[in-house]
């Protein structure tokens, strides 16, 4: 029993200083369609793009990312388990 609590608190300590280093300030987003392009089997493909506006330290930066529709789905999967964690340790 310990053990498992000193595994929850290194965990939640863990988590707290990655929130510290880098804490999400804003987000946008836009969805797309491939439209044209050299290779047929990607028209029609649906993408999401992410503008992520991170604190690091005393910094804000920018991180863009395109993602595919299943990639998106996975992208948003994890946060909501990051989340949960998130929850269970506070």
């Amino acid at each position: 029993l310990n053990t498992c609590w000193h595994s929850a608190a290194l965990t939640r300590l863990a988590v707290g200083q990655t929130l510290m280093v880098n804490q999400l300030v804003d987000m946008e987003w836009k969805f797309g369609v491939t439209v044209g392009t050299s290779e047929i089997q990607k028209v029609g493909n649906i993408f999401l793009q992410l503008k992520l506006v991170v604190r690091k330290g005393n910094s804000i930066e920018n991180v863009y990312m395109e993602l595919t529709l299943p990639q998106f789905y996975n992208f948003l999967h994890e946060m909501e388990r990051a989340k949960a964690s998130m929850e269970c340790f506070s």
